[in-house]
């Protein structure tokens, strides 16, 4: 970038099975260099390894003050889906059950969400993946939340087995570097609210539009109460800021969706219903 910042990080935790895995792969795929303990570097890109667990990444920013980070990560879950998954981080609710602070939001990169759910399908779909592991965006649910630069999670999901599949890693890691070494696709950033933790519809408007998604909420954050300043963060947490509201009709109340209509008109966004 000329300052000495990376233009783009790459972090994993030295605990995450899935993440070390794939930054394996990054390392060999990119020809880095090695710049310091558990750190690489190819042009202004940097690869790093962090003690903390993922959930803690505020360390990051404080770390190398990157323009943009990748988290490669791993994702767990009762329900043991394989999963190929993108999201953004933050907290919507008075509660922090998993990092970072209630009440935040990270920033939302969608221009590099979308880019890296597309690839992460395409990849899965040319190895014969797409049927085995399904390939989605999760909703916003997790830290960390006090960082001034975009920040985007990909994972590997859900189980030891899946984290460990060095399948599911090759098409992680070649989605990331094809990505950062790519340029950001030219899409209509948009905020999501309603839906599963899955966010199924949201995953499909991603991959077979010109949308592109930041923070997403899904329908359990509008049953526990979810107040103005948190929806209206949805849309200004993010670069580009979301210029689109994209609402699950059955799984936002008529109350919330008049709310949602009233912050998307106050901030120039466009609604639409789904």
């Amino acid at each position: 970038m000329g300052d000495g910042r990376p233009r783009i990080l790459l972090a994993y935790s030295l605990k995450d099975l899935a993440g070390t895995g794939v930054a394996e792969i990054v390392r060999e795929l990119m020809g880095m260099d090695h710049l310091g303990e558990n750190t690489y570097t190819s042009g202004d890109v940097i690869l790093a390894g962090f003690p903390q667990d993922v959930l803690e990444f505020e360390v990051v920013e404080r770390a190398f003050s990157p323009a943009e980070t990748i988290v490669l990560s791993r994702h767990r879950s009762e329900a043991r889906v394989k999963s190929l998954t993108v999201h953004h981080t933050g907290n919507p609710l008075p509660q922090a059950l998993a990092g970072g602070r209630p009440r935040e939001l990270g920033v939302a990169n969608p221009p590099r969400a979308k880019q890296l759910l597309q690839l992460l399908a395409q990849k899965a779909e040319e190895v014969g993946l797409s049927g085995e592991f399904e390939v989605t965006l999760e909703v916003t649910h997790h830290g960390p939340t006090s960082i001034e630069a975009p920040m985007v999670f990909v994972e590997i999901g859900s189980s030891e087995e899946e984290w460990r599949d060095q399948r599911a890693r090759r098409v992680m890691a070649e989605a990331v570097v094809e990505a950062v070494e790519g340029g950001l696709p030219r899409c209509r950033p948009a905020a999501g609210f309603g839906g599963g933790h899955y966010a199924r519809k949201h995953t499909r408007l991603m991959l077979e539009s010109d949308i592109c998604y930041g923070h997403i909420y899904a329908k359990y954050v509008f049953k526990a109460g979810v107040d103005d300043d948190m929806l209206r963060a949805a849309f200004t947490r993010s670069i580009p800021q979301a210029l689109l509201a994209i609402v699950e009709k059955k799984g936002v109340g008529s109350g919330d969706r008049a709310r949602i209509v009233s912050i998307a008109r106050s901030l120039g966004a466009e609604v639409r219903y789904i």
